[in-house]
Order: C-alpha cells, then structure tokens, then sequence
C-alpha cells in the first residue's frame, strides 16, 4: 500500500496552501480588472459573458509544473478573444 503521507514526490508536488491563495488572489485581481474594463465599454451583459469566458479560459489552462505564478494574462487575452468575437459579430454592417 502506498502512504502518501511519506511520499517525498507527492509532498513535492503539492503547492502550500499560501501558494494556492497567492495564486487565487492574484487570479481574482485579473479577472477583476478585466470585467471592469469590459463593463466600462461594453455594459453589464457583456461583462458577464465576459467573466465567464475568463473563466472558462482559466480551466483550460496548463498549470505550471514548478508551481511557479500560472500566467493570468494568457486567460485574460483568451477571454478578450472570445468578447471580439462576440461584439464583432453583433456590430452593424456598414
């Protein structure tokens, strides 16, 4: 039976807890930034069809293998993609 608890690899791997919230609060402060510039522009309804791209694009992402900070603004120019596509494909034809 394999005990986790001694795995030396297992312990390895895991990030601490501070790291996980590091990341987390780091995650929340782009996400942030990244509706309000959309709700600026674009209102409400696009800031939240916004925010779900975002996270959607952020469940997609490859998490770092040395656990180093994951890049946010890879997630955030994934879920601005999806909103030019979106308003691109709403605009009036001239």
């Amino acid at each position: 039976m394999c005990d986790k608890k001694n795995n030396s690899i297992f312990h390895a791997q895991q990030p601490s807890v501070e790291r996980v919230a590091e990341f987390m609060t780091i995650a929340e402060r782009e996400l942030a930034a990244f509706y309000e510039a959309v709700f600026r522009r674009y209102g409400l309804r696009e800031a939240r069809k916004a925010a779900q791209d975002w996270i959607e694009e952020l469940e997609t992402m490859d998490w770092p293998t040395d656990w180093a900070l994951p890049n946010w603004r890879r997630v955030t120019i994934g879920a601005a993609d999806c909103l030019s596509f979106r308003i691109i494909d709403h605009s009036p034809s001239p």
